[in-house]
Formats: C-alpha cells, sequence, structure tokens
C-alpha cells in the first residue's frame, strides 16, 4: 500500500508533469509532419527535359536563376561513398548531429581563435540550407541542430542525401549533382568517375571560393586528398586511383544541349519546375533536327524560311523527334512552335475520307468518282492542274490527289458525319459546327497542327492491328492516356487506304524507286494550301507516322510551295531513317472480302457488265450500288447503228453493253480515255428511248444568276457551257425566244445584256433533243 500511495503521489507530482509535458513537446517536435517532405529547401527548380533512357535534351533556368534540376530519384553509388568519406563518415550512425565532431571543432577553433573545423553533419548542412544559409551564430547552430534531429526522426538517409544533393551549392550559379555534373563534365552522374565523383563530393564545402576555372591548384589538391582517402580505405583499388589522380579539372562550364528547345519551352509553360522524361530518342531528334536545318536553307532561296518535323511510332502512339521549327534566325520566327500551330492542311484529309467512304461501303477502290466542274452554293472548286478527266477510280482520285472527286464523295458521305469522325479521332482544332466548313472541309477549308495530323494519321494506321481502343498521342513517359473509346475505322479500310497511299509518284530524285531492291513500302500523302502558303507531307510505313510542314511562319505565301515539292522531299530523307523490319502493311484479311466487281466503273458488277473482276473490300459493310452505267445496247448487223423493236427485225439485232456516262461526264472522260466507245447514233425512222443527250456544264443546276460588272464599269456576260453525247452535234441557243447563236464541238456561249428577273435559255440540236432552263438573274453587284 505504501509503494503505490509512492507511485501515485510521484505521478502527481510537478516533477512528472514537467518532465511528462517536455517529452511529449519533444515527441511533436520531432514527428510534427513536415509541410513537404519530399522538398525541405523551398527553392524553385529548373525546367528539365530528358529522352527515353534520360539523357538531358535541354533545360530552362529556375525562377531565381540558378541553375537547380529537380531531385533525382537515387544517388550514383560513387558519389555518394564520395560525398559520405569527405563530409560526415559517421552519417549512417549518428542520429542527425555528431557529437564527437562537435566538441572536436569546438576545441579546435578555441585553439586557433578562428573557425578552422566544422562539426555539422549532412543533415545538419541540409538543416542550413532549408533556413536559406543564414549568419553563422550559436543560436543559428542550435536551431539547425534541432531540424536535423527532426529530418532524422521523420526522414530515410536516403532521403535526406538526395534532398542534400539535389540543393548543395556546387560554384558559380550551380545547385544540385544533377545541374553540375552535366555543366562541368557534359554528362549524368551516374555516368561520372570515380575521379569526377571526387571533385564533385569536394565542391560544397567552400563552393564560392573553389570550383572549376577558379583556384584550380586548391580544387586539384582537395579532390586527389579524398582519392587518397578512398584508396587508403580499400574503397577504390590502386589502377582506379591512379587514373583518377591523371583526370584534368575542368576550367570552363559546358552548356547544356539544346535539342527539342519548341517542346522544352511548351512544357515549361504549361508547368515549370520539373523533369520531364519523354518518349524522344536523342539520336533520332538529332539527326532529324540536322537533316530539316540543311533542308531549309535550300528552301531559302525561294525565300522559304520555317518548317517542323515530327516523327511518330504508330504502334506505341509515342513521339519519337519533335523539330518544332528550323533554325532561320529571330527574323524569320524561328521560335514559333510550328507543330503546335494551327495551319490551312490542304488535302491531308482526303485518305481519311477516303478511309471512311471504304469503311461505310459507300464505295469500292476502283469506283468511278465524278470529276466535272461544279459549282455548288458559291463554291467552285478546281483540280490542282485545271483540267477535268469526267470520271476517275477512287483509288486514283487519292494518289493524284483529285479535288473535285473528293468535293462529291464529300457531298455524299455527308459534312456532319466526316465533321464528327474527325472530331472523334482527334482533330481539336474544330472550334465551329459542321455548316461552318461546309464542303471546303476537303479541300483544306479548316486549320489543324502538325500534331492533329500526326495523330489522325497514327490512329488510321493503328487500326491495321485490330487495337480498338483508341490512344492518345503520347509524348511523356508516363504511360499513356487510352481514352474510352473505341476505333471507328476497321482494318480493311485502313489497309485499302494506305494501299491506295502507296501508288504516288514520289518528287525529284525519288522516282523510279520501286525499281530498287530494300526500298521502303511507303505510304504518303501531301497537300498545298490555297495561296501557296503551308506545303505539308505525311508518309506511314510500317512502324513510324511522319509529318512534314514547309512554309513561312507568318503565313506569306511563295510561288513553288507546294507539298510534293517542298515538302515530299524532306520526308524520304527522314524515312530514310526508319527502317523496319517488316517489308510491308500487314494485310488484314479477316476484315477484307472479295466480291465481283465491274472492272469498268468499280461499282458492284450489275448484268450488263462486260468485265467483272473479284476484288478485296473492306468486310464491315457491303457495297450499296450496283453498276448504274453499263447497259445492253441493240446494234444492226454491222453494228454501226442503234437499233429497236420499232425499226429494226429484233432477232437480227446484235446486244453490245456500253459504258454510259452522263453528258457532262462523258465529255470530259473521253479526251483521256482512248478505249471509250460512245452510243452510236440511232438509225433513221427508230423511236429512241427517252435519254437526255445534251447537260448543261456551267452554271450547274441553273437557277439563279449573279452577274457581276466588269472592272470597267461596263455590263458583265454570262458564260454557258454545255455538254452533247455527239461531238459533232450542232446547237442552237434561244435566250427569251430570241435566236443567239449556233455551236459545235466546243459548246460555249457567252450572253450579255441580261436584265434583273426571270429568263428562258433554250436549247436545240439538229436532231431536235432540247433543254429548256428558267432561271433568274438577280440585281448586279459591283
Amino acid at each position: 500500500m505504501d509503494q503505490n500511495r509512492q507511485i501515485r503521489k510521484f505521478l502527481s507530482s510537478k516533477k512528472f508533469i514537467i518532465g511528462g509535458a517536455m517529452a511529449l513537446a519533444v515527441v511533436l517536435f520531432l514527428y510534427w509532419p513536415l509541410s513537404d517532405p519530399t522538398q525541405i529547401v523551398e527553392k524553385p527548380f529548373a525546367t528539365v527535359m530528358e529522352d527515353e533512357n534520360h539523357q538531358l535534351l535541354g533545360a530552362v533556368l529556375a525562377a531565381d536563376e540558378i541553375w537547380r534540376f529537380p531531385a533525382i530519384d537515387s544517388l550514383p553509388q560513387r558519389f555518394k561513398t564520395a560525398l559520405i568519406s569527405y563530409e560526415d563518415a559517421y552519417f549512417y550512425q549518428h542520429p542527425g548531429i555528431n557529437p564527437i565532431a562537435i566538441v572536436k571543432a569546438l576545441v579546435g577553433n578555441i585553439k586557433a581563435g578562428k573557425v578552422v573545423r566544422g562539426g555539422s553533419t549532412l543533415t545538419m548542412q541540409l538543416a542550413r540550407m532549408a533556413d536559406g544559409n543564414q549568419q553563422r551564430t550559436v543560436w543559428q547552430k542550435i536551431k539547425e541542430l534541432l531540424m536535423a534531429l527532426r529530418y532524422e526522426a521523420q526522414l530515410t538517409k536516403e532521403e535526406i542525401l538526395i534532398q542534400y544533393a539535389s540543393h548543395a551549392p556546387f560554384g558559380s550559379n550551380i545547385e544540385g549533382l544533377s545541374a553540375a555534373s552535366y555543366r562541368y563534365y557534359g554528362r549524368a552522374p551516374n555516368a561520372l568517375s570515380w575521379g569526377e565523383a571526387a571533385l564533385l563530393a569536394v565542391l560544397p564545402n567552400q563552393p564560392s571560393m573553389i570550383f572549376p576555372g577558379r583556384n584550380t591548384a586548391q580544387l586539384l589538391q582537395k579532390r586527389n586528398r579524398l582519392l587518397q582517402k578512398l584508396f587508403d580505405q580499400g574503397t577504390i583499388d590502386s589502377i582506379s586511383y591512379q587514373l583518377a589522380v591523371l583526370e584534368d579539372i575542368p576550367q570552363n562550364q559546358q552548356p547544356f544541349p539544346k535539342e527539342c528547345q519548341h517542346l522544352l519551352f511548351q512544357l515549361h509553360q504549361q508547368a515549370a519546375g520539373k523533369r520531364y522524361v519523354t518518349t524522344i530518342e536523342q539520336r533520332l531528334q538529332n539527326r532529324s533536327t540536322e537533316i530539316l536545318n540543311q533542308y531549309v536553307q535550300k528552301l531559302a532561296a525561294n525565300q522559304i524560311h520555317n518548317a517542323s518535323a515530327l516523327i511518330i511510332d504508330w504502334k506505341t502512339q509515342e513521339v519519337k523527334a519533335y523539330v518544332g521549327n528550323a533554325q532561320s534566325g529571330v527574323a524569320h520566327d524561328e521560335a514559333v512552335d510550328i507543330i503546335r500551330s494551327v495551319r490551312s492542311p490542304g488535302s491531308l484529309l482526303k485518305p481519311i475520307l477516303y478511309a471512311y467512304a471504304l469503311h461505310d461501303g459507300l464505295i469500292s477502290p476502283k469506283q468511278l468518282l465524278n470529276d466535272i466542274p461544279l459549282f455548288y452554293e458559291g463554291f467552285s472548286p478546281k483540280n490542282f492542274d485545271h483540267q477535268y478527266y469526267g470520271a476517275v477510280q477512287a483509288d486514283e482520285a487519292l494518289s493524284r490527289s483529285l479535288n473535285i472527286p473528293f468535293v462529291n464523295l464529300l457531298r455524299s458521305y455527308g459534312v456532319a458525319p466526316f465533321y464528327n469522325q474527325i472530331k472523334k479521332m482527334g482533330f481539336e482544332s474544330l472550334r465551329q459546327p459542321a455548316s461552318h466548313y461546309g464542303l471546303s472541309l476537303i479541300l483544306g477549308g479548316a486549320e489543324i497542327s502538325p500534331w492533329e495530323v500526326g495523330h489522325l494519321y497514327s490512329q488510321m494506321a493503328r487500326s491495321l492491328t485490330y487495337d480498338s481502343s483508341q490512344v492518345d498521342l503520347n509524348i511523356l513517359s508516363q504511360g499513356q492516356a487510352i481514352a474510352n473509346k473505341k476505333q471507328q475505322l476497321h482494318a480493311g479500310a485502313a489497309f485499302m487506304t494506305l494501299k491506295a497511299m502507296k501508288e504516288l509518284q514520289r518528287p525529284g530524285e525519288e522516282f523510279g524507286w520501286e525499281r530498287f531492291s530494300g526500298a521502303q513500302s511507303i505510304a504518303w500523302k501531301t497537300g498545298t494550301s490555297f495561296g501557296f502558303r503551308d506545303a505539308w507531307a505525311v508518309g506511314i510505313n510500317q512502324r513510324y507516322v511522319v509529318v512534314i510542314w514547309a512554309g513561312n511562319a507568318d503565313g506569306e505565301g511563295r510561288p513553288g510551295l507546294v507539298g510534293v515539292r517542298a515538302a515530299a522531299p524532306l520526308l524520304f530523307q527522314l524515312m530514310q531513317l526508319l527502317e523496319d523490319d517488316e517489308e510491308d502493311f500487314h494485310m488484314p484479311i479477316k476484315d477484307l472480302q472479295t466480291a465481283k466487281i465491274c472492272s469498268k466503273s468499280g461499282y458492284l458488277a450489275a448484268e450488263a457488265c462486260p468485265e467483272v473482276t473479284n476484288t478485296l473490300i473492306n468486310k464491315s459493310y457491303k457495297l450499296r450500288t450496283a453498276c448504274p452505267f453499263h447497259q445492253i445496247v441493240f446494234l444492226d448487223q454491222q453494228k454501226q447503228l442503234r437499233v429497236n423493236a420499232s425499226c429494226y427485225p429484233i432477232h437480227r439485232a446484235v446486244s453490245k453493253a456500253y459504258l454510259v456516262l452522263p453528258p457532262a461526264v462523258s465529255y470530259y472522260y473521253k479526251p483521256h480515255h482512248a478505249d471509250f466507245e460512245t452510243l452510236p447514233p440511232w438509225q433513221e425512222g427508230c423511236n429512241p428511248m427517252s435519254q437526255e443527250p445534251m447537260e448543261l456544264i456551267y452554271p450547274k443546276d441553273l437557277t439563279t444568276l449573279f452577274i457581276p460588272k466588269e472592272l470597267d464599269g461596263q455590263e458583265g456576260r454570262a458564260i454557258f457551257e454545255l455538254a452533247h453525247q455527239k461531238k459533232e452535234a450542232t446547237v442552237y441557243w434561244y435566250v427569251d425566244e430570241a435566236f443567239i447563236g449556233r455551236t459545235s464541238e466546243q459548246h460555249q456561249m457567252e450572253i450579255g445584256s441580261l436584265k434583273a428577273g426571270m429568263h428562258q435559255l433554250y436549247l436545240i440540236d439538229e436532231d431536235a433533243n432540247y433543254l429548256k432552263l428558267d432561271f433568274e438573274v438577280v440585281a448586279r453587284k459591283q
């Protein structure tokens, strides 16, 4: 009982309460969570960018103008061993302070009458850096001691070392091991030799007085003393020691790499002070930059000063090279990152439309698309060569990049559906509704960046792999961001599109490339914007997508600035760097099927088709339309005239299949196809079937007509053009029942003095075939 009474008395005594409170205060102080244990020293970091193998590509100064790289995950063993041996031999044994070292330092300093020796541990030095390297006083030393104990209580030894090495001063405006290693030796810390690691280990001791380029002799002595200590300890052998002491001390700071600068500054603007590990392949980046800069020097003769290149591994969606612009000087806007700038793509969306038209069964690769003058709600596109071909096979229209067939194809597919598809594929620059762009969307009417172009084409290439996931284009090696979307394009459509894109004739010295063994199988497409402002080229091989843009960053157009001349040659130079093991694109057999196709028209074979071919088509959707152009025609026995039962014994008639195109299509088709047979004339006395032999080509769908005044103020004149199945036919022209002239072979008529209001155009040929059209002339505009 007496013992229990004494225990209760002690527990209620002031000494116990005060002692307990003090113990609690100590525990709270030591273990109260640090505000940010990952960054004890609250100083801004530089922005650092590395390639896929952690090699430095470039860096941007920290906000306080110090080269201070973000903390690394671990310290290289050589530097860690050298640092601990030099600064704090008992680092792993003490709790943050070393009483013996403090006593020795105190005695030595008293005897010398000045500070000749320090007793600070690495943990205490970290505390001093965290407190802003305040002036050394007794109270400051006590504060550092207490904070060192707190750090040791909450951080591991490795974490303390990393934070110290990330903020220690290394002379000049360099802080941290990473920045010092690159600044003095031009390589990463894990590549340092023993001599280099020892030199960097001794630098933080007197960084303002002794560093490479200043007091070299003293620095050499300090390094060699440390190397001797490491040798005496058995840390390094004699050969390593002898080689290390022979190493020279660097006398100058080395510049940081300046590779991929446009990407670096983009990342810096997004979030400064971070270490970005990218998917960039340094060798490919350097070589691509070199080739592009040399190439632009040639373009400069035509006052073309800028270019960009983007290389993507489409199987992984990783960017392997990012050349934002050529080194063309400040006067030519070399700082502009073209890869992220929106430009008119010209024809670059045609393969995407072609692929979706195949995917939906709207066309087959050989299906004829109309190529005649087109006038639609004020939109009048022209082919690049200003010619018309009547009708062209779809794959040929793509390989020749003809404009009018693709405008017609977009009308058939629908602007809104196509708009929605490319939005899903990553065309993020479409800010307006589909109606804003209209049919011009397929000819460059919406601006797009090279980044988006690369994303669109890599998504199409990925469709070959049967991977249904839609993966975002990735340039950081932090894992791919996979959207909750499925690929919209089937492998069969993608394969046939790439096959058609391989048929383009390569420019310049690449002509005849297919005859050389080992030549790559490349699908490619060029684009040229209106006004010759942007030249594009996109290439796809069995692994990579390459996007090229050439032009002037300020948008100035130049004659000759067209994709095939200004961008395609650079594309093929870069493609030579990108050989792949596979010889050709993988054929997705399970996503293809054979169909009987009319050889001439490319539609599903109808009964009247004379030649039928078994052709591979996309399996996802069936073709919608049978051949509408072939007709069985009855001829007399001499096969010279058309006949029917009204004028000729039908049992004596000879049947023959003809490709019968609409008059306007036939008019432009025949000059380019010597084997095209027009329908023979009717035998006299026959009653022909109802069929229009004439068609108005221009203005198309004539209902309303604007006639502007000429530059000299005179009344303007309207131009009309007609197509007739009979080349030698004569056509008589009447306006409002007044005869105005006749035409033969070339049926063009210029009509003036048309007043505002309703009018009638009447056309008749010598066979009494006629057209009658009512139209309105609206008030003339200046």
